[in-house]
């Protein structure tokens, strides 16, 4: 069972003005709600962007036939994003509070302690899951924070892209504080 119907009524879109933004006539996504009439796969992909939530999930596809999807498919790293926020979101995880984000602050805090274990072990298994753990604890914080962890990474790499420093004693020093 798609889930076209429930995305739209969860983001409060009317089937109007889905059909203005995507260029769809109402008509024809009435019918891909009611399951009378299945979108081309252009079609699902471009409903997907548009409502900001995996092809897979907006399909309603199984968790074991989406994992057999992902093992043959590498997303990219925006797909990822979204189905980490889509995955959150379904486990009533982000909830916009403080009293959630102190506690997803708490989990992205112990995914970091087991990211030192490994990398203190020289565990490459563990290493590789604490940092995947980490990026996910860190992109439901960001949401839980109302911010786009995207938006935050690509802020951070305007900041130092054009850095200069050296390295001394495997630490990068910026080149500000090396005159200090």
């Amino acid at each position: 069972m798609n889930r076209l119907r429930q995305v739209r009524k969860q983001k409060e879109i009317t089937l109007k003005e889905v059909a203005e933004d995507t260029g769809i006539s109402g008509d024809v996504i009435g019918k891909y709600e009611r399951e009378e009439r299945e979108p081309k796969k252009e079609t699902w992909i471009k409903l997907a962007d548009y409502y900001c939530v995996p092809v897979t999930y907006l399909m309603g596809l199984p968790d074991g036939l989406v994992q057999h999807i992902n093992k043959t498919q590498v997303m990219t790293f925006e797909e990822l994003h979204e189905a980490i926020i889509q995955w959150a979101n379904d486990r009533n995880m982000i909830k916009q509070d403080k009293l959630t984000a102190l506690s997803q602050l708490a989990k992205v805090t112990e995914e970091h302690g087991e990211l030192s274990a490994g990398i203190n072990k020289k565990d490459e298994e563990k290493i590789k899951d604490s940092l995947g753990d980490s990026l996910v604890t860190l992109i439901i914080l960001a949401q839980d924070l109302n911010f786009d962890l995207l938006d935050c990474l690509n802020k951070a790499y305007n900041v130092i892209k054009n850095r200069k420093g050296k390295v001394i004693d495997g630490s990068y020093i910026k080149e500000s504080d090396l005159h200090e």
